[in-house]
């Protein structure tokens, strides 16, 4: 019987490889030191790994700051690996096609929370889509929430409800709390928004409260726009996030982390590494124009708490208060 030894950086739950702190080169290290190219296999080698995307995002950042030969046997090791998986927050598509073009893997997206653990998941043999998280397991019920009443379950927008066999009853010694998360039916309210697509596939649209901007009329996914703007060639990372305006209601605003070396060259040239209008012709091509950034700040890294995530309710009140 084969077991596998995992290293994971999420809440821990199973048989685990502990390291100290998230380290780049320590995990890279760790893989190829579980297969050398000589195509052994040691012992104690990892096999299954699990992170959150900005992880991912880092480790592909390594990645490609490594010589040719180091590059070679960290890929070689990596695809080893009988299993890799993303939690936490939503995995923005071109991490994704990014981590399976270096490792051969293409992560296995899953969305749970502490209420009712895992809920929804890409399969682990069988198609899995990029930018969702799959399907309802056995016995769980997802219905949406609808904002648009005419809509219905498998076309519509609105909040992701579950109901489990996992479900939590309640939180302790907050029955009001209780209450208002729960439908009259027994669902659980996660605060997500989401939609199905043609295949029954769950996209998550971003947290209500956080991911979801008004411009305008229209209501509009941060995460969406923030996994375009991942695309471009300067940018390493990015934050979407709707600022107050007294025209629109919110303004898309794009808070984004240079790529290093664009950086570096457009400093020489005595130029910031993107503007606004450097970004609003690129992103013509790829979105509605009211989803491109009307605002845009560069910044050396964006603030994030330990399990990778943005807090954008925090972000927005300081932008809002200071927007320098």
């Amino acid at each position: 019987m084969c077991m596998d030894s995992s290293m994971l950086y999420l809440p821990l739950f199973m048989q685990v490889d502990f390291v100290p702190k998230f380290s780049v080169r320590g995990i890279w290290q760790r893989w190829r030191e579980s297969y050398p190219t000589d195509g052994t296999k040691m012992d104690n080698a990892i096999t299954v790994f699990t992170g959150v995307p900005t992880m991912y995002a880092r480790l592909i950042q390594g990645y490609e700051a490594m010589d040719p030969e180091l590059k070679a046997a960290s890929a070689s090791a990596a695809r080893c690996l009988r299993l890799m998986m993303s939690g936490s927050s939503a995995l923005p598509l071109p991490v994704m096609q990014q981590w399976e073009t270096i490792t051969g893997h293409r992560l296995l997206e899953r969305y749970g929370m502490t209420e009712f653990v895992m809920a929804i998941s890409n399969p682990i043999r069988g198609k899995r889509k990029g930018g969702t998280v799959g399907k309802p397991f056995p016995r769980v019920q997802a219905k949406i929430l609808l904002e648009d009443e005419s809509s219905n379950d498998n076309t519509g927008v609105g909040e992701l409800c579950i109901k489990s066999p996992s479900l939590f009853k309640e939180y302790w010694k907050l029955p009001e709390v209780t209450k208002q998360s729960f439908t009259d039916d027994g669902y659980f309210k996660t605060g997500d928004t989401v939609t199905v697509d043609e295949d029954g596939y769950y996209i998550i649209l971003g947290r209500t409260n956080a991911d979801i901007m008004k411009v305008g009329g229209y209501k509009l996914s941060a995460l969406e726009i923030e996994a375009v703007l991942l695309e471009h060639s300067a940018i390493s990372e990015c934050c979407v996030l709707g600022l107050p305006d007294k025209d629109y209601g919110e303004v898309v605003c794009a808070i984004v982390v240079p790529e290093a070396e664009v950086k570096r060259r457009r400093d020489e040239e005595l130029k910031p590494a993107l503007n606004l209008q450097e970004l609003s012709d690129w992103a013509k091509e790829k979105l509605a124009p009211y989803k491109i950034p009307t605002r845009l700040f560069l910044w050396e890294s964006l603030p994030r708490n330990a399990m990778g995530k943005v807090n954008k309710k925090e972000l927005k009140r300081k932008l809002a208060d200071d927007p320098k």
